[in-house]
């Protein structure tokens, strides 16, 4: 690969496939626990308490809660260990943490509890690297490319990612039938755990290329790293609390509008395999493990066409009140009826797709260019904080009340979030969000380094 001429587009669309693959495995593994869910209640957790979904939802709280810390320190880290050695640290912790998983899985003849433990720790660890990956990945893709090229690169990392997660989701089931029945019942969890750990090393062995690229486009001053600067590199702000105090209220809207939203989506894909198993759905697990993977499939292919539609017509916040709205009759659907959830799913797919376009890229319309990545890591921390609450949340409801009742929860926060669109609508008063530009004051100055950022094309970096 280091023949390759990093001015030519050869090289740069080498390295987005290398880049692309970095976090295949970290989405594959991070809702291997969905698919796996009754066999992990069944073999591990009530061996010790009757609280099963409470303690299996602690799997993705402890997920949440290492990420929103590391949203707020990753930045940092990039900062001062540089690209390669923070890919090489995150991707690491995956693999680590994913093999620590399946190893809990693995001791069926040790203490529930001590099993639990180390499953626990190993989600941790997982935590630790699944979430900051995508900072290094998405720098890797806005230093080597730019103009619109930039919007295309970051929707292929994110349509391959959400491959992993549907890839996931159809896959899994039937792995653990088939090490159930050809090769040990006692360890097929383990072994079906071990497959997706196994699927990380490639993340690791795509790291290994792609920091070489990098490096040989560094040693020879080309490509990105041009010395007139047109390559498209660029260094991003790293998170600074005292920024905080430049918000306008409107993020401050924008960010609990985000967290209210994705703590209806992740809290209910953790769980989403057997809330479909349902008796009145009538769904064994891979049927139900497949409905519930239309959710990520909606976004992996919508993902990249909807994000330059949205940068193109402008009108946020009344596409943010379409995609929330949506979620209303997704939760009435499977609380009320027994109509087969494809159809559910499919709305819930698309309104995450939508929300997805059109509330992430408005952070950065509403603070002053210089905070962008301070903001980000805000809104990160804030999102990942109300994702973790709610997973505790369902884990009770699940426990101590019904589906319709844990149904109805994810209504109202559909209510919530619906609301908090219409009081940004009310906010925006400078009509950001409404046209999708700064304001002259933003633009000025730091904006014509960057006007990427101007545009909405640029993810959240930090």
């Amino acid at each position: 690969m280091a023949k390759l001429d990093p001015s030519t587009p050869k090289f740069r669309y080498t390295l987005l496939v290398l880049n692309c693959l970095l976090t295949f495995g970290s989405y594959y593994c991070f809702d291997m626990p969905a698919n796996l869910e009754q066999h992990i209640k069944d073999q591990v957790i009530s061996g010790f308490t009757d609280d099963v979904n409470t303690y299996y939802n602690y799997f993705y709280l402890v997920y949440s809660w290492c990420n929103m810390i590391m949203s707020l320190c990753a930045g940092v880290m990039v900062d001062r260990l540089g690209n390669e050695k923070s890919m090489y640290l995150f991707v690491t912790f995956c693999i680590v943490g994913s093999a620590v998983y399946a190893l809990g899985a693995a001791l069926v003849d040790s203490d529930p509890m001590l099993r639990y433990i180390i499953m626990f720790a190993g989600r941790f660890i997982f935590g630790l690297g699944g979430g900051p990956i995508t900072i290094v990945q998405n720098a890797f893709t806005a230093i080597h490319f730019n103009g619109h090229e930039l919007a295309m690169a970051f929707g292929c990392t994110l349509t391959v990612s959400r491959v992993g997660s549907v890839v996931n989701f159809n896959v899994t089931p039937s792995l653990y039938d088939l090490f159930y029945d050809n090769v040990s019942e006692d360890y097929a969890l383990a072994i079906t755990l071990a497959v997706g750990s196994f699927l990380t090393c490639f993340s690791l062995i795509a790291a290994y290329y792609l920091a070489r690229m990098d490096n040989y486009a560094q040693q020879t001053s080309q490509g990105a790293y041009r010395p007139d600067g047109s390559g498209g590199s660029f260094k991003t702000k790293k998170v600074a609390l005292k920024d905080v105090k430049e918000f306008p209220a409107l993020y401050w809207v924008l960010a609990i509008t985000i967290s209210i939203f994705y703590s209806i989506i992740f809290p209910f894909m953790a769980d989403s395999s057997s809330f479909l198993q349902e008796d009145k759905f009538g769904l064994d697990d891979k049927s139900a493990s497949f409905r519930a993977s239309l959710v990520y499939m909606c976004s992996m292919v919508v993902s990249p066409f909807l994000g330059a539609f949205v940068d193109w017509i402008g009108r946020r916040t009344n596409i943010a009140f379409l995609g929330t709205s949506l979620t209303l009759p997704v939760f009435l659907l499977l609380a009320d009826t027994s109509y087969d959830p494809i159809y559910a799913m499919l709305m819930l797919g698309i309104s995450y797709s939508v929300c997805a376009a059109a509330l992430w890229p408005s952070v950065q319309l509403l603070v002053p260019l210089h905070t962008v990545g301070t903001a980000n890591g805000v809104a990160t921390s804030v999102q990942m904080l109300g994702i973790g609450i709610c997973n505790i949340l369902v884990g009770y409801l699940r426990d101590q009340t019904s589906f319709v009742t844990t149904m109805m929860f994810f209504f109202s926060l559909g209510c919530g979030c619906v609301a908090t669109v219409l009081l940004m609508y009310l906010l925006d008063h400078d009509k950001k969000m409404h046209l999708g530009k700064r304001d002259t004051e933003n633009v000025g100055g730091e904006g014509a380094l960057d006007p990427l950022l101007a545009k909405g094309q640029k993810e959240e970096l930090v």
